[in-house]
């Protein structure tokens, strides 16, 4: 799970569902349906008078080891993780490119630094900066492209690893979701988009 987020003036968001009580509109949709993701894009651009920035930050995570052939949750975080953030992209593209907006991918460190058992996440995130890489080179003139990498941020993507019996408590320190937050609006608001931000 998680969310897509489009700014404008006002901020919105796209998600599975709408808990009513953030405060911007929320588009829910699933984005792993192509059909919904364009719809809900065009929605939230209706609803916000176009989009200046997309952060794509949903994400699914879960134990996916190498050594196995990949089944359905190598399937389902390569469709999310990757293929839902593109579809969402470039739907947004008209707006991004009419605004002359910026678009910042969130990776993850182990987009460069892969841990054992989790691999169809490591390599969602790997070909997520490598999907920035050639959007930035096609649009990069005039659309700013970002790729942020967090380290851990204690959120409910890490429960189906820990269900697992596969946790990462005392592994690897939390980072502060602040700080990811930082590393956003940093990279939404310097003069010019930096390619790559690391939070920690």
């Amino acid at each position: 799970s998680g969310t897509g987020l489009l700014y404008s003036a006002m901020r919105g968001v796209l998600d599975l569902t709408d808990p009513g009580d953030l405060g911007v509109p929320v588009v829910p949709c699933d984005l792993t349906e192509p059909d919904q993701a364009r719809a809900a894009v065009a929605k939230a651009a209706g609803l916000l008078g176009g989009v200046d920035l997309l952060v794509n930050n949903a994400g699914r995570g879960g134990p996916a080891p190498a050594e196995q052939a990949p089944g359905e949750e190598v399937h389902a975080q390569l469709r999310l993780n990757l293929v839902g953030a593109w579809e969402v992209t470039a739907a947004a593209l008209p707006h991004l490119e009419r605004a002359r907006g910026r678009v910042v991918f969130i990776a993850s460190r182990m987009a460069v630094l892969p841990l054992p058992l989790a691999a169809a996440y490591g390599v969602s995130k790997r070909a997520l900066a490598a999907y920035a890489d050639a959007l930035r080179l096609e649009v990069g003139t005039h659309v700013g492209v970002t790729t942020v990498y967090p380290s851990m941020v204690a959120s409910p993507i890490h429960d189906t690893t820990r269900a697992a019996g596969l946790s990462l408590d005392g592994v690897s320190r939390p980072e502060p979701v602040e700080g990811v937050v930082d590393a956003v609006v940093a990279a939404a608001t310097a003069p010019r988009a930096p390619r790559d931000v690391a939070t920690t």
